[in-house]
């Protein structure tokens, strides 16, 4: 159980609603990882939610010609692994502890449980699951424009 106003802490969570925050509370847990520990796979189920509380994590991904690309450093107050409030979901990114990490983590299968069974609770989480992939795919839109811009093979017309 992680009391409400550590949730609260959680970029993805702190504007929420009491009562839906005491809801997860039961269902969220307080984890520590050493450094070079990996919490998610490329390309593996995702399971749980990773919330950080202190540390910092990497998120990369592994190019077609092999080389290990780094995404985005998620640092305390930010989350990764919100697809598995979807369920089925895999991960396109490896996300690995940089540093010691303190993490609340919740069970994407209970959580799903909560929205099934208050579906007040579920539309308040998953909409800001949904702003969040807009966050990112906007920053990572910008982040691709950026580099086609400085490319050396493409030239300004």
């Amino acid at each position: 159980m992680v009391p409400k106003n550590q949730l609260k802490k959680i970029q993805f969570l702190q504007d929420l609603p009491d009562d839906i925050l005491e809801k997860i509370s039961p269902l969220a847990q307080v984890e520590t990882f050493d450094p070079d520990v990996i919490l998610v796979r490329q390309n593996q189920a995702q399971h749980l939610v990773y919330m950080l509380v202190a540390g910092k994590i990497c998120l990369n991904t592994r190019s077609d010609d092999g080389r290990i690309l780094t995404l985005d450093e998620i640092t305390p107050g930010r989350s990764v692994g919100v697809s598995a409030f979807l369920g089925n979901a895999f991960s396109t990114f490896t996300a690995v502890c940089t540093e010691p990490c303190e993490v609340i983590t919740l069970s994407g299968d209970q959580m799903r449980k909560l929205f099934a069974s208050d579906h007040t609770a579920g539309y308040a989480v998953m909409s800001r699951v949904a702003q969040l992939f807009k966050d990112r795919m906007n920053k990572h839109t910008r982040q691709f424009l950026h580099s086609l811009s400085i490319h050396p093979a493409i030239n300004p017309m």
